[in-house]
């Protein structure tokens, strides 16, 4: 049988590769590193006096010039408690932090801890600070941040101030006066040694008068 002039050379034998380049078009993309936290990294994301979660109202997590973060609820109840009005102590390391001219609200928020919020968290409420009456007021609510009937509440009492009284008119009469006399230490123990002459001697000038009769 005539071989065909189209038939391969020999059955098994296999083709040859092709002698024509391959060229491979290759792609740098450049892809931003992924900012991954270690769990010694996470911030706290918890108030470590009250152990309430922080959020964007009355927990939002404010700094103190010592680096510790705590709530704007705890740190309110702190210097309305204080007899220094213009500073706060630091609840852990008992360092203090003057406080700005419109108090607690203006301190710096924890923007980290902020960033670790839900979205939602991350506007926070502008407060004010009301410390003569003892309370936490909602003074604006951000627009950004959809109404909700979570973010009813609009003021939050912390209790009385240690210096009440001091704020107060001062009251009238001889009564209120010498109570607050006797309040001193010092004044309270002269009246008593002044009250203990005063019956030695009239005690004797009794005696004295009825000897003479």
């Amino acid at each position: 049988m005539d071989r065909s002039p189209y038939a391969p050379d020999s059955p098994t034998e296999p083709a040859a590769p092709s002698t024509t380049p391959c060229t491979t078009t290759s792609c740098t993309v450049e892809v931003p590193e992924a900012k991954v936290f270690c769990n010694d990294d996470l911030p706290e994301l918890e108030c470590a006096v009250c152990f309430s979660q922080f959020n964007n109202v009355f927990n939002t997590p404010k700094v103190l010039q010592c680096g510790h973060t705590f709530c704007m609820e705890c740190l309110a109840r702190i210097n309305i408690k204080s007899s220094q009005p213009d500073s706060l102590q630091c609840p852990l390391c008992r360092a203090y932090t003057p406080l700005p001219t419109l108090g607690i609200p203006k301190l710096a928020t924890d923007g980290v801890v902020l960033s670790c919020l839900p979205e939602a968290m991350q506007h926070v409420y502008s407060i004010r600070f009301n410390r003569n009456r003892g309370k936490l007021q909602v003074k604006r609510i951000p627009s950004s941040v959809p109404p909700s009937p979570n973010h009813q509440r609009r003021s939050l009492d912390l209790g009385e101030p240690v210096n009440t009284e001091q704020e107060q008119d001062p009251p009238s009469g001889v009564c209120s006066c010498f109570t607050r006399i006797m309040k001193n230490p010092v004044c309270r123990a002269f009246f008593m040694v002044s009250s203990i002459i005063f019956m030695v001697s009239l005690t004797l000038a009794i005696i004295f008068i009825l000897q003479r009769k």
